[in-house]
């Protein structure tokens, strides 16, 4: 039910949402009321009606709920969320209400921000920070509409993927010391990600069968906490079979480094512990550099599954190089 009260000289137009709830809204003209109450009633009938109360809170109040909202999300994607809000976003619209957000004062930012020197890739995770952010908001019924779906985020140059050859794994592999040579080519012939890499246990690994068990992946957090999660993608838990050759190599570096007990990381830095990329990258460059090879981390996992002529995977080429190498 929906009228007009008329209350020292302004106009009053009072309604119930669609719990309910009594609501209320001033205005200087009968006109304007009326108008009010007959634009209300066709959003209600299309089921567009958000509370005014609600787009009037302050996005740095709706940022804190957002993230909560987030908590079962991986701790990495939670931490990425958590460091773009308060280091980017909220310093520049921390005093904006959640409806009056203008999607040319985003656009503005995001120019701002490439103008300041920051990486393209970085202002485009932040432009998609945000965006979830006001999406989730619409979800709940808090915003009528994303106003990031006007905003022309910036573009992102492609970085092609690097594909290394057998005898660049080589150079590359040699050029690490004992500790992390097995890891070179045990990334090549598994194509597992890093954080699955890092977080295998020796009781995951079945060198009798050449099987690795990969369920889990182990995360590095700012906060220089580890958490154990589970594969970025349900496909993630799967078996792998490895080559004799990798096996050879994982059965020796496991008994030169790594410790007993099925939970032990079967790699560890020198220490013992668990391998952050900060310090495993830094060697891998000044590897990289020394065997002539252009590539990330990652591309190994790409050299994994690139196709060759004919087209085998280059992890099966594995049986036929250590033959070759043990005939030599």
């Amino acid at each position: 039910m929906a009228y007009i009260q008329k209350q020292r000289g302004k106009y009053r137009a009072r309604f119930n949402d669609p719990l309910g709830n009594t609501h209320s809204k001033t205005f200087r003209l009968k006109s304007d009321a009326e108008r009010f109450l007959r634009e209300l009633d066709a959003e209600l009938v299309r089921g567009q009606w958000v509370n005014p109360r609600d787009g009037d809170m302050l996005l740095a109040q709706w940022a804190e709920e957002f993230l909560s909202l987030c908590r079962r999300l991986a701790p990495r994607t939670l931490e990425t969320y958590r460091r773009d809000l308060n280091t980017y976003v909220l310093p520049r619209f921390c005093s904006y209400r959640l409806a009056h957000l203008p999607a040319d004062e985003i656009e503005n930012w995001l120019n701002d921000e490439i103008a300041g020197g920051i990486a393209p890739s970085s202002v485009h995770r932040h432009y998609r920070t945000l965006r979830r952010m006001l999406q989730v908001a619409v979800q709940k019924q808090k915003l009528l509409a994303n106003p990031c779906v006007r905003v022309d985020p910036p573009r992102v140059p492609k970085r092609s993927m690097a594909f290394l050859d057998w005898d660049q794994v080589i150079r590359l592999a040699e050029a690490h010391g004992e500790r992390f040579q097995a890891m070179i080519y045990f990334a090549v012939d598994t194509g597992m990600r890093w954080s699955e890499i890092i977080g295998l246990r020796r009781g995951s690994v079945d060198l009798t069968n050449r099987r690795i068990r990969v369920t889990e992946q182990y995360v590095h957090l700012e906060d220089n906490t580890w958490v154990r999660t589970e594969p970025k993608t349900a496909a993630g838990i799967r078996s792998i079979t490895i080559s004799a050759f990798t096996a050879a190599l994982l059965r020796q570096h496991m008994n030169d480094f790594t410790r007993p007990g099925a939970d032990s990381l079967v790699f560890t830095n020198g220490a013992g512990n668990p391998i952050s990329a900060s310090s495993f990258l830094t060697g891998f460059s000044k590897a990289r550099n020394a065997a002539s090879v252009s590539c990330r981390f990652h591309d190994l996992r790409h050299t994994a599954w690139r196709r060759q002529s004919p087209p085998v995977p280059i992890r099966k080429r594995f049986r036929r190089e250590w033959a070759t190498r043990r005939s030599q």
